[in-house]
């Protein structure tokens, strides 16, 4: 019996060592063996629904940055605000703006109004971002040569001084740049680990996306795993760029249909791991983001980390409250849609005080995120200023309330704090939803300039009742009499029907986003987009106090000097964004002729037919009435951007 048993367990040794030296000779042997047990294994986690990963915030949010009198850069005797609608990228033009305005970066401030970047050539985006960085750095070189020699500084000549630091919002465009970068600085050190390298085969040669069909899923190729998040990176932008060459009219050029079809081809595979963490397009609103290998992934790989920094330090909103004035990209709105704006909840409705800001019940019924906006700390210092018991204020607690109450515009408006927005909005629907089509809805610079034409200065409660029509009501008169131009009063172009007085003063955005409506200039806004990026101009609006003397050399009107051009007149070119064409008249507004003489307007409804210049300057007026800035309007041409073909 113990014989029997003893040579049944030596039977089992045997066979056991057998199956042993079995295995391991397949190893050595068959090294797919492994590769096949974890595509099974990965296929069997993944098979039944898509993998879902939680991604931290990629967006990098920085919601209003307030500039003091002296950041603005006013106060030096020669010293300009220099803002710029939208370069896309376009360095050429953007230089031979700040040539044509001999911009000296030490007594020069340089705002630009977002969507800096993409949309032309990358070496263009770089370049635009190397120069803004060496200024935020407070490198003055290189120095941009004046077009105008004669009124350059004497050589030798604030050499010393301090180089004033550059300004500028986030566009949209920006943004999904912002979005792949932070993407990238965390996804390229990740570290995953998979079965060792060594027990895979080498692949000499992968099949191009074209050669696929879904039926072949089953026995794609992965390849030996890659560890990291660079590495992989580095492997799919090679297949797709190998792809698009030897398949340029095929699937593969298009980078959209390539990343979901290569996305769907990995399920099952090691590569499925690392796809999860790269982010899927966006739906809805979204749906411009998150687009693998446009021009916004490029530019977010191959700029520097100054270059990141400068980006990611951009805010969505710029606040000057010494000048009441508003920087923005697509724009802002001065009460909430969503109720008459007469409403003691609107900002513009009531008297400001320094507790005004404070969170609201309605914000649980906006449908998207908002970001948190905070007070402005330490304005108010008079005992009972922003009372409404008493309208007597002195002009030093005028200008404070002011303050207050536009940075109240910016907090107590949910839209305000919406960064899709603050960043996309064109219109507004009836619904009181913001919309980036530009034929849908009511334009919001029309609703801004409607509210701000019935601001009648901070009235008590009778006078803001009564409508400052009563006699003896000399605050309400004079306000109104300072704050609007009679022109203004009168005209009805901006669509606000209600008449009743505002319990506020009037503030400034300046703005870009919307190319396809050109040159808009309005009492109370400036949309300085004049589409550079589809060969028309580049426009800036130069800002600069009344104690100086200017010698630069002015044309005040357009002319045809060195136009040898004939066919250029501006083209009613939109950018993909604007699906349709405006059906507006330029020369709303009492600022009409400066819109009717330099716009271009899609549609045709006002465009000038004379050949335009190469360069023209206008005056216009900026802020309140009596204002102690000069303000104009100066504009150069631009080559046409060649579109956007990739690395």
């Amino acid at each position: 019996m113990a014989a029997s048993y003893h040579r049944s367990r030596s039977t089992y040794t045997v066979l056991l060592l057998f199956l042993t030296a079995v295995v391991i000779l397949a190893l050595f042997n068959e090294p797919l063996l492994v590769s096949r047990v974890q595509t099974v294994s990965l296929g069997s986690q993944n098979k039944n629904k898509k993998p879902k990963f939680s991604f931290p915030d990629f967006n990098r949010y920085r919601h209003t940055r307030t500039l003091s009198a002296e950041q603005f850069g006013l106060e030096h005797p020669d010293g300009r605000a220099i803002i710029v609608g939208d370069t896309h990228g376009m360095n050429r033009s953007l230089h031979d703006l700040l040539s044509t305005l001999s911009y000296d970066p030490r007594k020069d401030t340089l705002f630009l109004a977002g969507d800096i970047l993409a949309k032309s050539s990358e070496a263009g985006s770089l370049a635009i971002l190397d120069f803004l960085s060496q200024r935020q750095l407070g490198e003055c070189y290189p120095d941009i040569e004046p077009k105008f020699p004669g009124i350059a500084s004497a050589p030798g000549a604030l050499n010393d001084a301090k180089c004033r630091s550059v300004y500028a919002v986030r566009g949209n465009h920006d943004q999904m740049i912002v979005q792949w970068r932070a993407w990238r600085e965390w996804f390229e050190p990740l570290q995953l680990t998979f079965p060792s390298p060594d027990l895979y085969p080498r692949r000499f040669h992968v099949p191009t996306l074209s050669s696929f069909t879904s039926t072949q899923s089953t026995s794609y190729n992965a390849g030996p795993p890659v560890g990291t998040g660079s590495q992989f990176l580095a492997l799919i932008e090679s297949e797709w760029l190998r792809d698009r060459s030897a398949d340029p009219g095929g699937s593969s050029a298009d980078p959209e249909e390539w990343v979901e079809v290569t996305r769907k081809r990995a399920s099952g595979t090691w590569r499925a791991e690392w796809w999860k963490r790269i982010p899927r397009p966006g739906k809805g609103r979204l749906s411009k983001d998150w687009m693998m290998f446009g021009d916004h992934y490029w530019i977010a790989r191959d700029m520097k980390p100054e270059h990141a920094r400068f980006l990611f330090s951009l805010p969505l909103v710029i606040h000057v409250p010494s000048e009441h004035f508003f920087l923005v990209h697509a724009g802002l709105l001065p009460s909430d849609p969503r109720r008459p704006s007469d409403d003691k909840r609107q900002p513009l409705a009531h008297l400001p005080s320094s507790d005004d800001i404070t969170p609201h019940e309605e914000d649980a019924q906006y449908d998207y995120t908002l970001l948190n906006v905070g007070p402005q700390q330490g304005v108010i210092h008079s005992e009972g200023a922003g009372s409404s018991a008493s309208a007597n204020f002195t002009d030093n607690e005028i200008e404070e309330m002011r303050a207050i109450q536009e940075r109240a515009v910016l907090h107590d408006v949910p839209h305000n704090r919406d960064p899709w927005v603050v960043l996309n909005i064109r219109g507004v629907r009836k619904s009181g939803k913001a919309t980036r089509r530009s034929h849908k809805g009511k334009h919001w610079a029309k609703i801004w300039n409607g509210q701000m034409k019935r601001c009648a200065g901070f009235v008590d409660d009778a006078t803001a009742q009564e409508g400052g029509e009563r006699s003896g009501d000399g605050e309400a008169a004079l306000s109104r009499l300072f704050l609007t131009d009679d022109a203004q009063s009168k005209d009805k172009s901006d669509g606000e029907d209600d008449d009743s007085l505002l319990r506020c003063y009037p503030s400034t955005v300046v703005y870009g986003h919307a190319a396809s409506r050109d040159l808009d200039v309005r009492r109370w806004t400036v949309g300085l987009d004049t589409g550079c990026l589809y060969g028309r101009r580049l426009t800036s609006l130069v800002l600069q106090g009344r104690h100086h003397h200017s010698e630069s050399p002015t044309r005040t009107a357009p002319t045809d000097e060195d136009d040898d051009e004939g066919e250029d007149e501006d083209e009613d070119e939109s950018s993909d964004e604007e699906e349709d064409e405006l059906n507006e008249h330029a020369n709303d507004g009492p600022l009409g002729d400066v819109n009717s003489r330099f716009a271009s307007v899609a549609g045709g409804s006002v465009v000038s037919r004379r050949r335009k210049p190469k360069t023209w300057t206008r005056p216009v007026r900026f802020g309140d009435k009596g204002s102690h800035l000069d303000a104009k309007l100066v504009s150069v041409k631009c080559p046409k951007a060649e579109a956007f073909a990739g690395p």
